[in-house]
C-alpha cells in the first residue's frame, strides 16, 4: 500500500518547536534547557544554498518550484527563538541549526536521488537541532494543496523512523556540554553505534522489499586529524537502480570553534562492480578537492576521474575538473571533461552553469561549448511560478520551448506512469 504524499517545493515553509540549551545574558553557568520555536523559513533557505546543505531538482519542477531531494536540509542559520530569548548560546546555535529530511520516497527519483517527503499530513516531520539530541517535531505546512505526490510506502516509513530513532538515542548518550569534548574512545563508540544505526535501518528495509540494497555508512577518525567515511551499498534485488558498490573519502577540516567558518581537503574514491549490466556505471571512480565556507559563501575545487574498463569504447575513460561558488543570491559552477577515447577534436567539451535569484523567481543559465566547436546556451527562467526555457545553438539559431504554466503545470511524469496526480510506478 502506497500513501499519496505532497511534493515538497523550494519555496515550502516549515515551522516547529525544539529544545535547546540556554545561557542567560551576561552569563550564568551552567546552562539549562529550554524550549525553542522553530520559525518558518523556505526549503530553499539562501544560508543552506550557499552551504550546499539544500537538494533539489534543477530540472523538475511542481507548480513552478523546484523539488525538494534526498539528504535535504535547509542548513546554518535556520531562525529559532528560545523561551526566554535573551539566550547567549543562540549565536552558535543557529551556525549549526539543521533542518534534514528523515523520510524519502524510493520508487520516485528526479536528478538522480529519491524525492524527499515531509508534509504536516501524513504527518513527516523533519529532524532538527536541538540539545540533548535532534527532534522531530518540525512540519512542512505549506504543501497541503499541492497538485503532484509520490507513493510513500510502509517499507520508507520504516527506514525513516529507525533511523532517526537511532540518530537520537546516539546523541542523547553522548551530548556534551557546550567546551567539554567527547575523548578519542566515545568518539569511536559514537561512530561506531551510527554505522550498526544504519545498517539496521536498510536491513529492516531489504527484508520488507529486498529492491531496497542493504547499506553501511561508517566513519572514523584517521592520522592528522583526518576523518574517514566508508559506505557499502550491497544485495538490492534491482541493481540497474540500485549499483552494488563501495565508496571510501579521507578529508581534513579546520574550522573556527563557532564553526561559522571551515576550508577541508579530501580525496574519495568508489568501485561500483554491478549496475545492472550498465557497463558505463561498473568501475572506478576518483576524485579530489578543496572546499571552504564562511557565512553565506561556499566555493570548491574538485578534480575527478572515471574509468569503466567494459564499457563501448569512447566511454571507458573521463576527467573532469569543476569549480563552484555559491552565495544566497548567486551560484556558478564550471566544468571541463576530457574524453581520451574520443576521436580527435572532440576529446574535450565543456559547461557553465549560473542561477541568479530575483525578487520574483531565478534564473538558471547552461552555457555547454561542444567537442565540434558549437555552444548550447539553455536559459530556465522561472517568473512569478511560470517557467520559459530558451535555448539557441550557435551559429545555428535558436528556440523557445513551450512554457510550463506555475499553477496546475506539473513537470514531465514518469515513464510509464498514468496520467494521475500520484508520480512513479515501483521501480
Amino acid at each position: 500500500m502506497r500513501v499519496p504524499v505532497p511534493v515538497t517545493r523550494s519555496n515550502d515553509l516549515s515551522a516547529g518547536s525544539s529544545s535547546h540549551l540556554f545561557l542567560s545574558i551576561p552569563p550564568a553557568p551552567p546552562p539549562t534547557l529550554a524550549p525553542a520555536i522553530e520559525v518558518p523559513i523556505p526549503h530553499g533557505w539562501p544560508p543552506g544554498e550557499s552551504a550546499g546543505k539544500v537538494q533539489k531538482t534543477t530540472s523538475v519542477f511542481v507548480n513552478g518550484m523546484n523539488v525538494v531531494l534526498d539528504q535535504h536540509d535547509c542548513g546554518p542559520l535556520v531562525l529559532q527563538i528560545t523561551i526566554p530569548p535573551a539566550n547567549s548560546l543562540l549565536p552558535m546555535q543557529l551556525l549549526q541549526s539543521k533542518r534534514a529530511v528523515i523520510v524519502t520516497c524510493f520508487s520516485v527519483r528526479m536528478n538522480g536521488k529519491t524525492t524527499a517527503c515531509t508534509s504536516h499530513w501524513p504527518p513527516l516531520p523533519l529532524l532538527t537541532c536541538g540539545q540533548p539530541m535532534s527532534m522531530p517535531a518540525t512540519f512542512t505546512f505549506t504543501n497541503l494543496c499541492t497538485n503532484v505526490h509520490v507513493g510513500m510506502s510502509g517499507t520508507d516509513l520504516i527506514g525513516g523512523i529507525v533511523r532517526t530513532a537511532a540518530t537520537m538515542a546516539i546523541e542523547r548518550c553522548y551530548f556534551r556540554t557546550p567546551g567539554v569534548n567527547l575523548t578519542a574512545v566515545e568518539e569511536s563508540e559514537k561512530n561506531l553505534y551510527a554505522a550498526a544505526a544504519s545498517l539496521l535501518a536498510s536491513v529492516v528495509q531489504h527484508v520488507s522489499d529486498p529492491r531496497y540494497p542493504l547499506r553501511v555508512d561508517a566513519t572514523t577518525k584517521g592520522p592528522f586529524g583526518t576523518e574517514i567515511k566508508i559506505s557499502v551499498s550491497a544485495g538490492s534485488a534491482d541493481t540497474r537502480n540500485n549499483p552494488q558498490k563501495i565508496s571510501i573519502s579521507v578529508e581534513k577540516k579546520w574550522e573556527d570553534q563557532q564553526k561559522s567558518r571551515a576550508a577541508s581537503i579530501g580525496a574519495a574514491g568508489e568501485y561500483t562492480w554491478d549496475a545492472g549490466g550498465d557497463t558505463t556505471k561498473e568501475g572506478l571512480k576518483g576524485q579530489v578537492g578543496i572546499a571552504g565556507t564562511a557565512p553565506g559563501l561556499g566555493a570548491r575545487t574538485t578534480a575527478s576521474g572515471e574509468y569503466h574498463p567494459d564499457a563501448p569504447e569512447g566511454q571507458r575513460g573521463k576527467a573532469t575538473f569543476k569549480q563552484e561558488a555559491a552565495t544566497p543570491v548567486w551560484s556558478e559552477s564550471t566544468q571541463t571533461d576530457y574524453n581520451p577515447g574520443a576521436p580527435d577534436g572532440r576529446r574535450v567539451s565543456s559547461q557553465t552553469e549560473t542561477m541568479a535569484k530575483t525578487w520574483s523567481g531565478e534564473r538558471r543559465t547552461t552555457t555547454v561549448n561542444n567537442p565540434d566547436g558549437t555552444r548550447t546556451i539553455t536559459v530556465v527562467d522561472n517568473n512569478d511560478g511560470k517557467i520559459t526555457l530558451t535555448t539557441r545553438k550557435e551559429p545555428d539559431g535558436s528556440m523557445t520551448l513551450p512554457e510550463q504554466a506555475g499553477s496546475g503545470g506539473g513537470p514531465p511524469r514518469a515513464v510509464g506512469t498514468p496520467a494521475s496526480d500520484i508520480w512513479g510506478p515501483p521501480l
